[in-house]
């Protein structure tokens, strides 16, 4: 199939490349692909990209962005081939959700700040979703998710369903007796119980970062860094045994 070259490429483009790489005649290792076999692709282009953003390398992240597209048409011309929806099937959807969930820019509604804007828009994606119960709500929070994440965000939206405020003193009480009982289990208990108990723990360590609008997984990435770094100045400087 013949493509031609140029200077610029478009989305078009893009499309084209993606279709003769799949066809008969293209890549061998592009043709035998399936949703399954690079579902982790996706996952780690878009931590790829979330580093460009972290470092605040601008360069990174233009070619990080283009890898997680190429992931989002690589899908979309798989699930065209199968007689599913297309690319054009993505952008449309993505349109018409912007344009619902966006009533205060796009229709007759209002909202007055950012809080009001993200209290419409879960409202809007609740009654989209035919989810009737909050435990529903819960239970639509991605299980894909880093686990910190997920817990999170299940920590942010069960406050919001119970009406009220996250209590920092009461988060703290809980974190506390949480840790004495996973200690405790550590000693005593057996593995499937030190499960639990540590499960415990983290979920109330999530949910400590929402109240201090914290992001629980950047936090323990950072404290990785410092781990390491910690490590090296060890390693680079042992001690000698004199005193």
């Amino acid at each position: 199939m013949y493509f031609q070259l140029k200077e610029t490429y478009t989305i078009g483009d893009l499309l084209d490349i993606m279709e003769i790489l799949r066809s008969p005649g293209g890549c061998p290792w592009d043709r035998e692909q399936t949703h399954q076999s690079i579902r982790n692709n996706l996952l780690e282009e878009a931590y790829e990209a979330a580093e460009a953003i972290d470092t605040d390398d601008k360069v990174l992240l233009q070619e990080e962005l283009g890898d997680v597209l190429l992931q989002v048409v690589f899908h979309s011309r798989m699930e065209e081939e199968n007689g599913g929806f297309s690319f054009s099937d993505v952008v449309d959807g993505i349109v018409k959700k912007l344009i619902l969930r966006h009533p205060h820019v796009f229709g007759n509604g209002t909202a007055q700040n950012s809080e009001e804007v993200l209290l419409n828009w879960e409202a809007i994606k609740k009654e989209e979703k035919g989810r009737s119960t909050e435990t529903q709500v819960l239970r639509g929070v991605s299980k894909a998710l880093p686990a910190l994440m997920r817990a999170q965000k299940v920590c942010r939206k069960a406050a919001k369903a119970e009406g009220k405020p996250q209590s920092l003193a009461n988060a703290l009480e809980t974190l506390r007796d949480n840790a004495k009982q996973a200690a405790l289990s550590a000693e005593t208990g057996q593995k499937e119980e030190q499960m639990e108990k540590l499960g415990r723990l983290l979920l109330s360590i999530a949910e400590l970062s929402g109240i201090l609008e914290l992001e629980a997984e950047q936090a323990l990435s950072e404290a990785c860094d410092r781990f390491i770094e910690k490590f090296e100045e060890r390693e680079n400087n042992p001690p000698t045994g004199i005193d």
